[in-house]
Order: C-alpha cells, then structure tokens, then sequence
C-alpha cells in the first residue's frame, strides 16, 4: 500500500485538486506547516508509488517524521484523513465533503499567561516560542493532565541543561518521563526536580575523578547515578572511589566497573579502593604472565578470574609465576589451562613460596637442559612433560647424566627413542651398571640399538622435524625475548602502564556499546584515539617505536613459524643457521 490515497469514494485524478470547501473551512483553523503536510499528501495520493515513505516526505519537508504524524493526527480529528498504521506510517485521504469532525478547541486565552512566561524563558537563551510552538505546548496541555505551572518549571529545569541547544521535543519527553512516573503537579515536579539538582554537585565529582570536563551532567547521568545509588546500593563516596581509580574513562566505562563490583558485593569507597587495586595489580600480572606463555591477552577480566586470583590466593608470588610460566612455554604447556595444571599441583605437593619455586625449577631446568643434550643426540623429541618426566624416573634408578647420555647415543637411531632408552637403563638398572666402564664391551641383544648403516627414512622425518622445530623455537625465544625487555622499559613510565589498562578497558566498553549503546562508540572512539596518540607521545619519548613492544620475527612470512597461511612450508628454513 501507498504511504498516502484516497479512499474507494475519493474520486483521483491527475492533477492535484483543492476542493473549496477544505480552503473555506478547514485552512484558517490551521497553521501553515499543517497545511502544507495536507497539500503534500494530497499530491502524493497520485503522484508517488509506494516506495515514498514517511521518512521520505520528511526529507523533502525538511522536518521531523514526529512533525508529520502530528499534523496528520491534526488533520484526523476534522475527518478529513484516517491514520490507517502507525510502523510503518499509512495515511488514507477521505472526501472533504463528508468531513463531520473537529478538533477539540483550544481556549487560547486561558493559556496566555502560560504563553507569556515560557516566552520569557526561551529568550533567556535567545530563544523565541513560534506560533507554531505555541499550539503544540498548548495542545501537549490539553492531552494530557499536568498543571500549566508544572510544565514551566520542567521547561525552565530544561532550558537550564540545555541553553540555546533546547527544542520542544526535548521538554516534551522530560514532561511525558514525570507524567508516567506520576509526577503531575506543581508540588510533585519541585520535588523530583529538586532531587536531579542535588545531585548535580555529586555527578561533577565523579565528571572531575574522570577527566571530563567539556559538558555538563545530562538526564542520562542522572539515570546512571541513580541506577549506582538506588538500584545497586552504591554510597556516593564509592562512586567517586571508583571513578577516580578509572581515572580518565567515561561514564560507560565506569557503570561497567560498577556493575562488576556490585556482583562481588563491593560498594562502600574503601573496599571498593583495595578491590579495584587488587584487580589492577592482577590484570597487570595476567598480561605479563600471558606474554610469557605466548598468549595474547585481549581482556584479562576472564583470565584473571579462571586463574591469576587463585593463583594469588594459593599465596604464589608475583616472580614465581612469571617463572613458571616461562617454564611451561619451554616444556608445550604454553597456555593457562596446562600452567593451571601445574600450580595445582605445586600447591598440592606444598611447594608455594619463592625459595619452594625456585628449587623446583632449578630441578626441572636441570631435568630440561639434559633432555636437550638427549634431543641433539637422537632429534625428534618432544618436550612433552610426559617425555619430560622420565628424566626423574631415570635420576631415581641412580643413573647420571653420562648414562643417560650414552643410552640416548644407542637409541638414536630408533624410530622411539624414548622407549628405546627406557629399555636399556632398565636392563643395565636390573644389571646394577652404573659407570660407563661397567657397560659390557658387547651388548646384549635386548639393550643393542639398531645398526646405523641404514635409517629407517620416517625417522629421518621425525629427525629433520625435530630440527626444524628447534631451530625456529630458538628465533621465536629470541624475538620474545627481544619485545619484553621494550615492553618492560615502557612499564617503568607510570602514565604509560595507566594508559595500557584503560584502553583495555575501554574494549569492553566499545563492546558492549556496539550492542546496547551505538551512539555512545563516537565518544568512546574519540577518547580511544586520544589514549593511543597520548600512548604514542610516551614511547616516543622513551626512544621506542611501537612495532619493538612486539616480537619481530626474522621471516615475516612464516612469522618464524616454517609454515605459509596457506600450510605449506617456508622457504627460510636453513638447517646450517
């Protein structure tokens, strides 16, 4: 259906048609923007096809959709069209002829002082109240059941916020916002208004603790502030807590940190200050430990609760965990569930303290550096902690490092090594040899190694792969290690490591904005891009370019991985390097 026709006993034609009796009696009791939606419409009943929407005519009219429904809705109550849809918008034009309705009047002159004193109000802020304005304040009256004086004071309140900014519709929707709330007289409108203004000074505070200074508290602060202190129980003090510990953020930012904290069930300003250190220090530390596991951390809120604040609570320490994690990256656990794995079960066995630690992975480097000595002897293994694990098991049958050693030189050329190995320390354990003078000067059968004229070309695959694995770990260890000590040199400048954690935040907040709160993304944008250039202005300042906060891998093909997108091999693997 057309956005506007006539109705089956309108007669169209093609031409746009004025009957005489619509000029005569129905032009002089509206004002002219009514009038022209009438004739504009009347026009499209035969000149448009039903691609021409409301949107359409408010484009051309240079006006609101809400302008047009209004002068419709005008022009229903003389009968002379009927609003067929509300979404999307359906106008039918009926015969002027047999128009019966009218609109309620208006009594202009109970009005004129309601009239005078909005008029002295908008000029105030330059503004002048059109004849037109006039009508829509009055009709707005007479619609609905708050007191003349009630409305004044709801428009004075909103020119107060706005200034020279403020339109009709704007006090329309505070007034309409009271009236569903109950709030209809002059009495009741004092009292809600008064309690917005009093906590006017309480939202400049939380705008001072947040660096914003540009504007001036809107109805969506005050819905916010009343959502923290009313709804989630927040004391003022511990809104501005939170706020300055965000430090420069917006007003999203911060209703996502408190939503977090009324989940842990903090809302008074000194544990909401101890939490909100607490989660910094850890967020802190969960970046640090994801870089040492090779793991990029995008939002450490989800890390920290899975694992860091139960590592904290287990009593681990800062360094110890940074440790470890750099542990379990050299032995292919590089990933929090598999380092969790591992603190579980430190904790388990009582080894929690920065000495207990330390001696732990004094053992298991040792255990580590000899199963390097096994894998440049027979390639092809795996760091694995169960390959790993068989180190202790051989310490524990009271064979030294040259045994194991000449055990390995006898498995190399196996297609398991390690199985191998375990067979020939078994035999000499149950042998009781444990000197390499006390090995037979022919092995028997069941410890002799395969002969080494011919090998077996899938071990020779196992090998090379070995090799490259090993070969392009190295460069990856190097380029880690490389970025980390520019990050660290950028950690040490205070602003820089505040930057780092808002504009972590701030993801979560353009997040969940792009769902709930599109228009809020340009602000968030904004304040994002400002970090980032602020963030800039500092490593430039520390001599560091931001590409060196990264590791910069010697292929940028493979990214020091041997391997293209696409699976197949790189062509910068060179075994001799």
């Amino acid at each position: 259906m057309a956005f506007c026709s006539f109705s089956k006993d309108n007669d169209g034609n093609f031409y746009t048609i004025v009957e005489n009796k619509f000029i005569t009696k129905y032009l002089p009791e509206a004002d002219g923007f009514a009038v022209k939606v009438y004739l504009y419409g009347l026009y499209l009943c035969e000149n448009t096809d039903s691609e021409f929407s409301l949107s359409s005519m408010a484009e051309v009219l240079r006006t609101t959709e809400e302008n047009i429904r209004e002068a419709f809705a005008f022009w229903e109550d003389y009968d002379l069209v009927e609003i067929l849809a509300k979404e999307p918008f359906t106008v039918q034009y009926l015969p002027v002829k047999s128009a019966v309705g009218r609109p309620k009047k208006i009594r202009y002159e109970q009005y004129a002082d309601f009239n005078k004193e909005l008029q002295r109000k908008m000029q105030k802020v330059g503004k002048f109240v059109s004849s037109g304005d006039y009508l829509k304040y009055m009709r707005f009256l007479e619609e609905n059941t708050m007191q003349p004086q009630a409305f004044l004071l709801i428009a004075e309140y909103c020119i107060n916020k706005q200034g020279e900014a403020i339109s009709p519709a704007y006090i329309f929707n505070k007034a309409k916002k009271l009236i569903r709330q109950g709030h209809t007289t002059y009495e009741q409108v004092e009292k809600e208004l008064s309690s917005y203004n009093a906590h006017e000074g309480d939202l400049l505070a939380v705008f001072s603790a947040l660096s914003i200074y540009q504007r001036n508290p809107d109805e969506t602060d005050y819905a916010l502030f009343a959502k923290w202190t009313e709804k989630l129980g927040f004391t003022k003090d511990g809104v501005i807590a939170a706020a300055k510990k965000l430090k420069r953020g917006s007003m999203n930012s911060l209703d996502l940190t408190l939503d977090e904290l009324a989940e842990k069930g903090k809302t008074e300003a000194k544990e909401i200050e101890q939490y909100l250190t607490e989660r910094e220090l850890l967020a802190n530390l969960t970046f640090r430990i994801g870089r040492k596991l090779g793991v990029k951390v995008q939002n450490p809120a989800t890390y920290i609760d899975e694992y860091t604040e139960k590592w904290y609570t287990f009593g681990f320490e800062e360094t110890s965990l940074l440790d470890l994690a750099l542990f379990c990256l050299k032995t292919e656990r590089g990933d929090f569930d598999s380092m969790h794995a591992l603190v579980q079960q430190l904790f388990s066995d009582g080894v929690v303290s920065k000495d207990g630690v330390k001696e732990f992975l004094k053992e298991k480097n040792a255990e580590l550096k000899l199963f390097t000595k096994i894998q440049s002897v027979c390639g092809g293994l795996r760091k694995s902690p169960t390959n790993l694990a068989f180190i202790k098991t051989w310490r524990e049958w009271k064979f030294n490092d040259e045994m194991i050693i000449e055990a390995a030189k006898r498995s190399a050329a196996s297609g398991s090594p390690i199985p191998y190995m375990n067979k020939i320390l078994s035999d000499w354990k149950r042998a009781e040899i444990y000197s390499l003078q006390a090995i037979p000067a022919a092995p028997t059968a069941t410890a002799t190694a395969p002969a080494r004229g011919f090998v077996n070309p899938a071990v020779e695959a196992v090998n090379a792969k070995a090799d490259r694995e090993r070969y392009y770990s190295l460069l990856r260890e190097k380029a880690q290690a490389r970025a980390d000590k520019f990050v660290a040199k950028a950690n040490g400048n205070a602003r820089f490591k505040e930057i780092t954690a808002e504009l972590s935040r701030m993801e979560i907040a353009l997040a969940k904005a792009e769902v709930f709160e599109p228009k809020q993304l340009p602000v968030l944008e904004e304040q994002k891009s400002a970090l980032l250039v602020e963030r800039s202005k500092i490593l430039k300042g520390l001599g560091i370019a931001e590409a060196e906060l990264l590791p910069q891998f010697s292929c940028r093909k493979c990214s020091d991985t041997g391997f293209l997108k696409s699976g197949a091999a790189c062509n910068c693997y060179n075994p001799q390097a």
